[in-house]
């Protein structure tokens, strides 16, 4: 009898997240689903069951992503893939962006997907395999205004996935960075913040920019469903993407953005050679 792979999944009770637990447990998954709140939790997958543990966790919090750890571990005496969904976006220009603001941006987007890594990763290694998702986005190659913040912390995330596939592929595990584009979630819902002083310099670019994100409301072209039956196929795949874009516009856009730089690099390679030895 086949044993099917152990999930945890970050995030998730909106979104792409909960599109891919509810595919999950369709499926016959075992899962464990984290988010803010077990209430909510509770309210969007139901009751726990033997296939089913539910976790209010702070991927903040490195010692609550631990003790989750362990108890998806005690429950279904291991991990074998790992989805590191949590995020979202705060649009604001570089300047009006406050400290705090960007740190708990970096908190949640970048040290919170960091700290389920390190969680998950000695149980992975005992075992010698597991398969790690950390969701970067087209974000992590183009850049816009009011983005800043949010495309470097999925810059982050992309580099951190490519390095972290490099040291762990001896231990037979495999790291994919996932680039989704515009997916038609609560992303420009409920999933985004946005802090625009009412004297800013820059309302311009908030008007033009904001009309754009909340235009993009309910017609992306990425749906969910379709993203969360890709992230199951991957993961049962014999050789497996370390690049995973989703949506015609990731893979079109990130195609252009390297394109572009390619081309600059050679326009400027003249210029680069000036400081050689």
């Amino acid at each position: 009898m086949e044993t099917k792979k152990v999930w945890l999944v970050t995030g998730c009770s909106k979104g792409l997240g909960k599109a891919l637990v509810k595919e999950l447990i369709a499926q016959g998954y075992p899962v464990i689903g984290t988010g803010r709140s077990k209430e909510k939790l509770e309210e969007v997958f139901g009751e726990e069951n033997d296939k089913l543990l539910l976790i209010s966790m702070n991927v903040k919090d490195e010692a609550n992503v631990k003790k989750a750890v362990e108890s998806g571990i005690s429950k279904f005496g291991r991990i074998d893939v790992v989805v590191n969904n949590a995020g979202y976006t705060h649009l604001a220009t570089i300047e009006e962006m406050s400290d705090k603001d960007a740190r708990e941006q970096f908190d949640v987007n970048v040290f919170g997907t960091l700290n389920v890594i390190r969680s998950v990763l000695p149980s992975m290694r005992k075992q010698q395999s597991g398969h790690i998702f950390n969701v970067s986005s087209l974000g992590a190659y183009n850049v816009g205004p009011l983005s800043g913040i949010y495309c470097a912390t999925k810059h982050a995330v992309k580099a951190i996935s490519e390095t972290l596939a490099q040291e762990v592929k001896e231990f037979g595990i495999h790291v994919t960075d996932v680039k989704p584009g515009f997916m038609r979630t609560e992303f420009f819902g409920a999933s985004y913040k946005t802090t625009a002083p009412k004297d800013s310099s820059y309302k311009h670019l908030y008007d033009e920019n904001m009309k754009f994100y909340m235009g993009q409301n309910g017609h992306q072209i990425g749906d969910p469903q379709k993203g969360a039956k890709l992230y199951i196929k991957v993961a049962e795949m014999e050789n497996l993407y370390e690049s995973l874009p989703m949506g015609t516009d990731s893979c079109d856009g990130i195609r252009n953005i390297c394109a572009n730089t390619v081309k600059l690099m050679e326009e400027m390679h003249d210029v680069a050679k000036t400081t050689n030895f």
